[in-house]
């Protein structure tokens, strides 16, 4: 029997006799000061992954805690997920401290009948569901297709990046059309109506390079054109080159990370003009609304959008939706107090402060 397996097909076949479930001790745990503190569930998971991370000596991508119940089984059961593709598992003593933990965590009174759960934890995941989710003694008979249910997206990197892609292909438009003259030209009057501090553009090359082996495609050109008018201005939601590179990062980790179902939102509509995603590459951020909220230029529009259209999305949106049909109409909404976009947002701390 083993106890760190290699993830393939044949794991979904194997049993539970076919795993070997050394125990330890969960020694990361500290004493239960405030049982009322609401952070207590992210402590008792940190200590466990730090204490199976010690144990293994590899980087733990997800880690599924199985409680004991009246009818199967009196232990707690581990299945960590490795860096590697590996799945190590182990049963955990239940020591006093780690009793009180767990009851606490839980919300189990001692008078209570034992139900029996399953936690799954991640650096930023705790979340936990009823054995009676599952066939009864499903978790104890078809063990390695239970593990399978759980597995990281990091185990199928590479099918889910394919379905990724194949999805957005049908979509992607990168070489949109601007009349920079003219956008030169309304940007330059909003910046005297406003009174705006504007940045001197520079040269980005490098930032392109960059942003160009990040994404596999070419840094739009019409981007590249805005840019050429200002590096972002002082005091407003206006972005420079730096920070457009930044977030649009942060977002493509986002879009790494999640499945194509978990980016995906067919309960909403936006008219067909982007796509029902929470995030793409092909958005390129450039004003900051605050809060994890952004506009963007969308290189991937629906099939009733066009290339380079204003986009919506963020923290707070399902999906993207359309803010102006071009970067030029968007400037121009701005004339005035026009438009949906108020001064709260578009001079960002200046006035919120």
């Amino acid at each position: 029997m083993k106890q760190i397996v290699a993830y393939t097909d044949c794991v979904k076949d194997m049993k539970w006799d076919d795993f070997n479930f050394n125990s330890i001790e969960i020694k990361t745990l500290p004493p239960l000061e405030d049982p009322e503190y609401y952070k207590n569930s992210f402590t008792f998971k940190d200590a466990l992954l730090e204490a199976v991370h010690d144990f293994s000596g590899h980087k733990i991508l997800k880690l599924i805690l199985v409680s004991p119940d009246i009818k199967v089984s009196t232990k707690f059961y581990v299945f960590a997920y490795l860096e590697g593709k590996n799945i190590l598992t182990l049963e955990i003593k239940n020591t006093p401290i780690f009793n009180t933990w767990f009851n606490n965590i839980d919300g189990k009174k001692k008078e209570e009948q034992v139900t029996s759960k399953v936690y799954s934890f991640g650096s930023n995941q705790f979340s936990c569901q009823p054995t009676t989710n599952f066939k009864e003694d499903y978790i104890y008979k078809n063990t390695g297709d239970f593990i399978s249910k759980f597995i990281p997206n990091a185990f199928i990197a590479e099918e889910l990046a394919k379905e990724k892609v194949d999805f957005l292909a049908p979509f992607i438009q990168l070489e949109a059309k601007i009349n920079l003259e003219d956008l030169k030209q309304s940007f330059k009057a909003l910046v005297a109506e406003k009174g705006l501090t504007c940045m001197p553009p520079k040269n980005n090359d490098a930032i392109y390079t960059k942003f160009e082996k990040e994404a596999g495609f070419p840094f739009p050109s019409i981007v590249k054109a805005y840019l050429t008018i200002h590096n972002g201005c002082e005091n407003t939601a206006f972005m420079g080159i730096e920070n457009i590179y930044e977030e649009w990062k942060q977002w493509k980790d986002i879009y790494d990370d999640w499945t194509q179902e978990e980016l995906l939102d067919t309960y909403t509509t936006n008219l067909n003009k982007a796509l029902l995603m929470y995030t793409t590459p092909y958005w390129i951020p450039f004003f900051n609304l605050q809060n994890g909220n952004f506009l963007a230029f969308d290189f991937a529009p629906n099939t009733k959008g066009t290339s380079g259209q204003i986009i919506r999305y963020g923290a707070d949106q399902e999906i993207g939706y359309i803010e102006a049909d071009s970067i030029h109409t968007f400037i121009k909404s701005l004339m005035g107090n026009q438009g949906e976009i108020e001064d709260s947002e578009w001079y960002g701390e200046r006035v919120i402060c």
